[in-house]
C-alpha cells in the first residue's frame, strides 16, 4: 500500500526498472511484482529489456548530464538468484552494447564476468550493517563474507556498485548509514 506514495511517484525518461529481493520472497512476491508494474515499473527479472540509442535523449538535472549516442544499445537485465526466477541472458544481444545487470545480491558477480556485464548494480548486504572503527564491517550475508559489503569493485570486465540501502529485517545498523545512491552514466 506505501508504493504508490513512494517508488509509484519516481518517473524517468529511460523506464523505471526493478528486480525483487530476499525479504519479497517471503512475502507475497506476485503481489508485489503486479503493484509495482501497475505504477509503470518495467520488471527485468531473469529476462533482459534493450534500450536503442535511437530511442535516448539527453536527461539534464541541475548539475547532471546523461545520453547515449544513436549507435549505442543499452541492455538491462535483472536476477534474483538464488531465492526466485533464472539468471536473463545476454549472449544473444549484441557485444558492443552496454550491459546493465540488476542483481539483488552480489554473490551473482562470477555469472556476471563470465556473461560480460559492464556495470552490476547490488544491494542485500546492507553495508554489514555493523562496522567498526579499523576493522570494517563484521557480518554480511554472502558466501564472500564481508568482501563486498557495499562500494566499488573492479571485477574484470565488470563494476560492481553494492548499495548499503535504505533499511534490512533488523533495523541495528552501527557505524553502517543507510544509502540512497544516484549514479550517472556517462558515455566516454
Amino acid at each position: 500500500e506505501w508504493l504508490p506514495a513512494t517508488l509509484g511517484k519516481l518517473k524517468a525518461r529511460l523506464g523505471c526498472y526493478f528486480i525483487l529481493g530476499n525479504h519479497d520472497w517471503f512475502l507475497k512476491p506476485a503481489e508485489i511484482r503486479k503493484a509495482m508494474t501497475d505504477l509503470g515499473w518495467i520488471d527485468v527479472s531473469g529476462k533482459t529489456v534493450r534500450i536503442e540509442g535511437t530511442q535516448v535523449c539527453s536527461e539534464s538535472t541541475t548539475d547532471q548530464k546523461f545520453s547515449l549516442q544513436k549507435s549505442t544499445a543499452l541492455l538491462i537485465g535483472g536476477s534474483e538468484r538464488p531465492w526466485m526466477g533464472e539468471h536473463p541472458s545476454f549472449d544473444t544481444e549484441d557485444e558492443s552494447a552496454f550491459r546493465l545487470f540488476l542483481s539483488h545480491s552480489p554473490d551473482n558477480i562470477p555469472w556476471a564476468k563470465r556473461n560480460g556485464v559492464d556495470l552490476m548494480l547490488s544491494g542485500h548486504n546492507h553495508g554489514g550493517q555493523v562496522v567498526l572503527p579499523v576493522i570494517g564491517p563484521v557480518y554480511s550475508p554472502s558466501k564472500f563474507g564481508v568482501k563486498y559489503a557495499s562500494g566499488l569493485f573492479w571485477e574484470d570486465p565488470t563494476l560492481l556498485f553494492v548499495s548499503r540501502g535504505l533499511s534490512s529485517r533488523h533495523p541495528l545498523r552501527l557505524g553502517c548509514h543507510p544509502e540512497l545512491t544516484k549514479l550517472i552514466l556517462r558515455p566516454e
